[in-house]
């Protein structure tokens, strides 16, 4: 069925044609006849596109009971889904390593502190997703309660430093501080290896840990999560080639691509980074490589400070692909989003991702096969 616009626009060339008939073609100049032309090409070219344009992709209906992981995308229990994702500071200096329970996080991020060292920050979904053995576990430094923040996630840890805790407390955020527990009832000091590095933990312990400090354990009902995520596995056709991933952390991180089974296994100090407790090495379908502006702290320029509000450049990185991605967040109680260069929200592949917060001045490689 012919639209208006379509009747309207071969009326008119219909017309023109009579009025070309009439005249003679040496009485229309060929400029006009180009232009004409070229009007209906572009009208013609309107309306194809109009027709065809695709609908976005939506989430088809999941049994009762069911819903998406607000951290991984995948599709879990709706009473595990709506509890608060948990957040555990480790260690991630040589002498703590082998670490365990890391493979079940579903998020795991990994940012600068003191000495150039790095720590790490395991979010599971729930207790339930953390297993048996966790850890070690390590203190607070006050940007990874910005980091919990955006996966609204129960935040765990020993001790803490002093910016830390003067946000800790002076903003009332309420966390599992092992420092003020005694040992057996949230955690563990294990014999195989010298404190500080033989805090550990397990998902039984962290529930006695969230009652113990009296923090809330759900989500709110109207939450929607920050992270968007595919519903079936998309290739970004237009990325450049990542099957190597270097990121020149003090530990020397590495991530490679894994063709057989579509996901990134992770290196540093030159070995497998390897989860203990599960005998398995780390694995992500997604990287994500946040570049921000780190400084010293004001008041002790020892510890760092990074500036995680405004926005900034990155790297999104799945299925052997990477593609340049934007970041933002316009205040310390907004939640972090990543764009890609046309504008749109990035949307993720399902799966654990591992999040590198780095200076700005890293020279980041990523290389093809």
């Amino acid at each position: 069925m012919l639209t208006g616009r379509k009747k309207l626009l071969i009326a008119g060339i219909l017309a023109a044609a009579v009025a070309m008939a009439g005249c003679g073609k040496k009485d229309v100049p060929e400029t006009e006849t180009a232009a004409m032309t070229e009007t209906v090409a572009v009208e013609t070219e309107t309306e194809t596109e109009a027709e065809t344009e695709t609908e976005p992709e939506t989430k088809e209906a999941l049994p009762e009971g069911k819903m998406y992981s607000f951290i991984t995308g995948e599709v879990i229990d709706e009473e595990e889904g709506m509890k608060r994702p948990v957040a555990v500071m480790i260690s991630n200096i040589k002498d703590a390593l082998p670490q365990s329970g890391l493979s079940k996080a579903g998020i795991l991020y990994e940012a600068v502190v003191e000495s150039d060292i790095t720590r790490m920050m395991a979010v599971f979904e729930s207790t339930e997703s953390v297993g048996d053995s966790l850890g070690s576990v390590r203190s607070s430094r006050h940007y990874y309660l910005d980091f919990a923040h955006d996966e609204e996630a129960i935040y765990t840890h020993y001790g803490w430093s002093f910016v830390a805790q003067d946000r800790i407390t002076n903003e009332g955020i309420k966390t599992i501080n092992m420092m003020y527990a005694q040992p057996g009832s949230c955690y563990i000091r294990t014999k195989d290896r010298v404190a500080p590095h033989n805090v550990f933990t397990s998902g039984a312990m962290l529930d006695k840990g969230i009652d113990m400090f009296g923090i809330e354990r759900q989500l709110p009902e109207n939450y929607e999560g920050r992270l968007k995520f595919n519903t079936s596995d998309k290739v970004i056709e237009s990325g450049q080639d990542a099957y190597t991933v270097d990121i020149p952390f003090s530990s020397k991180c590495q991530l490679t691509y894994d063709e057989d089974n579509k996901v990134y296994l992770k290196y540093e100090y030159g070995d497998k980074h390897m989860d203990a407790a599960e005998n398995v090495q780390l694995s992500f379908k997604n990287i994500i490589i946040q570049k921000a502006a780190y400084s010293g702290y004001p008041n002790d320029p020892i510890l760092k400070e990074i500036q995680l509000t405004g926005s900034g450049e990155g790297y999104y990185i799945s299925d052997g692909k990477a593609v340049k991605i934007t970041w933002k967040k316009d205040d310390l109680n907004d939640h972090t989003r990543y764009y890609l260069e046309d504008g749109t929200q990035l949307s993720m592949n399902q799966g654990h991702t591992y999040i590198a917060v780095v200076p700005n001045e890293y020279n980041i490689t990523i290389s093809g096969k």
